[in-house]
């Protein structure tokens, strides 16, 4: 994937965690679930046996993490 700020390829891996992986419009409760948080995009839902796992695409020199969400759900 090329980077959409300098061009340059960008490298392919996954960002992974414990929890769930999830992005919301403000800051909340840590332990609370996305699923309460209005607007919040679930990135990955949480595994008791895998944990939480997105593909993600870095660029070194930009510094830069790109996650594509297309099919991810949004809580309302």
């Amino acid at each position: 994937m090329q980077c959409p700020y300098c061009g340059k390829e960008m490298r392919y891996g996954v960002i992974q965690s414990p929890h769930e992986i999830s992005w919301k419009p403000e800051k909340g409760k840590i332990f609370a679930s996305s699923q309460f948080s209005k607007g919040a995009i679930i990135l990955s839902e949480f595994s008791f046996l895998k944990g939480s796992c997105v593909e993600a695409y870095c660029c070194d020199d930009c510094m830069k993490i790109i996650i594509d969400y297309g099919d991810r759900k949004i809580s309302e």
